[in-house]
């Protein structure tokens, strides 16, 4: 069972992986380009590394812009049910629209590098 489980979460090349950060990176800043988001970084070592800066920009767009936030929501394509699972998750908000907006981010890249 740990020879399966491990295979699913197997990295990938380091080269492969760095273009898959760099895609996203552009996606999101392209989704967001409404309100001139870009990130401070050209490099990001991981995802996650994204996060603080991608939770205080939809943390001002929901407190200040709300209706520029709705209109990156769709750009971002989170569908209404996911959108609103993640808004009555409890916590940090802002911070669980920055994971499910990179999750999304990540899968239409993946889709776009591996099934177009």
């Amino acid at each position: 069972m740990d020879e399966l489980s491990n295979n699913w979460t197997a990295e990938l090349p380091a080269s492969e992986s760095q273009e898959m950060l760099l895609a996203v990176k552009d996606q999101i800043e392209k989704d967001f380009g409404l309100m001139g988001f870009t990130f401070s970084q050209a490099i990001y070592p991981t995802l996650e590394s994204m996060i603080p800066e991608l939770c205080n920009c939809i943390e001002t767009l929901q407190t200040q812009h709300n209706s520029t936030w709705m209109k990156v929501v769709y750009r971002v394509d989170l569908t209404e049910k996911q959108y609103r699972f993640v808004k009555n998750m409890g916590g940090n908000t802002p911070e669980n629209m920055s994971k499910a907006v990179l999750l999304r981010e990540f899968q239409k890249v993946y889709t776009r590098k591996h099934i177009a």
